[in-house]
């Protein structure tokens, strides 16, 4: 099997761990703090096993540190807005992450963004409204607006990650559960959950593990564009799930606005790859 071929086959592969994410934020009844010092314990754990094999024990410095810290900001929104909304509007929220990343990169780094990317970012806000508008009446705005937080400091963590070359990203993603870790075991109460949850949790902190290593694998192997058509495959996965699982089946202003943001979003990826 070629490496391009293993690239795919990688990134399509955590697309469902990734997925499964909100579903296990909604079935563990613990409190967020609880779920991090778990997550952070359990995944991190496995992620540094496997970073010190891939990338060696070099110091991280500032620069990773600087990453891990808002890595572990988004963590925090990311279960925070599941707990919030609906698991589709989070989904469909994070879609804008690319759009965000290229504003970011422009400030930041004066990366020059071209028009066809403005004229697509511009369609998928506009679907992103529609979601947000189907939960307004919900009292589930909060929730939104969270898993908008997460999705611009996702993209930061993109950008940092380019900037910063050199700097092993796989250890500073499982520095980044460290404190979340200890800050669960102050705040929560992780040893005091319920059966259930010694069920579920596990199962977070590991799907959450495979995950990234999985993306981060493929991304290795493959160029930016097709990471994120292939990623897009998690959408309406994540939607399925939560309607099967949670009986969470969203409205149809969710529908109509993820519609317009998918198709944003192919589109623009299909271009990317077709030059």
């Amino acid at each position: 099997m070629s490496a391009r071929h293993l690239g795919i086959l990688m990134v399509l592969a955590s697309t469902v761990p990734f997925a499964f994410a909100g579903v296990f934020t909604r079935l563990i009844t613990a409190d967020v703090w609880s779920v991090l010092a778990w997550r952070g314990l359990i995944g991190g754990g496995v992620i540094f096993l496997y970073a010190l094999k891939r990338e060696g024990a070099r110091p991280m410095g500032w620069r990773g540190w600087l990453l891990a810290g808002v890595s572990a900001l988004a963590s925090v929104a990311f279960l925070a807005a599941f707990r919030l909304t609906h698991v589709a509007n989070v989904a469909l929220i994070y879609t804008l992450a690319p759009f965000i990343a290229a504003a970011l990169d422009w400030v930041i780094r004066r990366e020059p963004v071209r028009a066809v990317v403005i004229a697509t970012a511009g369609l998928s806000v506009l679907g992103v409204g529609l979601v947000v508008a189907g939960g307004m009446g919900q009292g589930r705005i909060a929730g939104d607006a969270l898993a908008l937080a997460m999705t611009v400091l996702m993209a930061l963590v993109a950008v940092l990650i380019r900037l910063f070359d050199g700097v092993p990203v796989l250890r500073a993603m499982a520095a980044a559960a460290l404190p979340l870790s200890l800050a669960g075991l102050v705040l929560g109460a992780p040893f005091t959950v319920s059966g259930s949850d010694l069920i579920w949790l596990p199962a977070f902190g590991l799907s959450f593990a495979f995950a990234t290593i999985l993306m981060t694998e493929g991304a290795r192997r493959i160029p930016a564009a097709e990471v994120a058509l292939l990623g897009g495959a998690e959408v309406p996965l994540v939607v399925v799930l939560g309607a099967l699982m949670l009986g969470e089946w969203p409205p149809l202003t969710t529908v109509a606005g993820g519609a317009l943001v998918i198709g944003a979003v192919l589109w623009q990826s299909w271009r990317d790859l077709a030059r």
